[in-house]
């Protein structure tokens, strides 16, 4: 079962007071409220799942530049082999277009390079068919200084 603060997954969860609330908690989270029971156990299913959302690097138009000049290419015959027109790769070269997917992913390949860059990486635990968030995929718990 997931923690219902920081999300991980657990076999034994502690069954916590946090603030007059019962939650079920891993034994990190577990000091942040009273603790009521030691274990809840629960066998689920679990399935893991990995998202990244890619985006378009910064410096884009300076490794585009730099692969063009070191390769030799001239923008009419990267406009050739990749059957796009010139004045759209033009453009994209110039930064006065962004590229859409289908001519970076072109670009990519012709050019042997990456244009993109992993944003945000998110490793979650839940329960197989819910989609439920919990507590800690929502609030950010820093310890107070006293």
């Amino acid at each position: 079962m997931n923690c219902e603060i920081c999300g991980a997954f657990e076999e034994n969860l502690f069954k916590t007071e946090v603030e007059g609330a019962v939650m079920n908690l891993c034994k990190n989270c577990s000091k942040y409220g009273k603790v009521v029971e030691f274990s809840v156990q629960v066998n689920n299913q679990v399935q893991r799942e990995v998202e990244s959302e890619s985006r378009l690097k910064y410096d884009y138009l300076n490794e585009i530049k730099h692969a063009l000049k070191e390769r030799g290419f001239s923008v009419e015959e990267v406009a050739e082999m990749t059957g796009f027109s010139p004045k759209d790769i033009k453009k994209v070269v110039n930064g006065e277009m962004l590229p859409d997917k289908n001519i970076t992913a072109k670009l990519e390949k012709l050019l042997n390079i990456s244009l993109y860059e992993v944003d945000f990486v998110s490793d979650s635990a839940f329960k197989k068919g819910t989609d439920k968030l919990s507590f800690g995929d929502v609030v950010h718990i820093t310890k107070s200084k006293k």
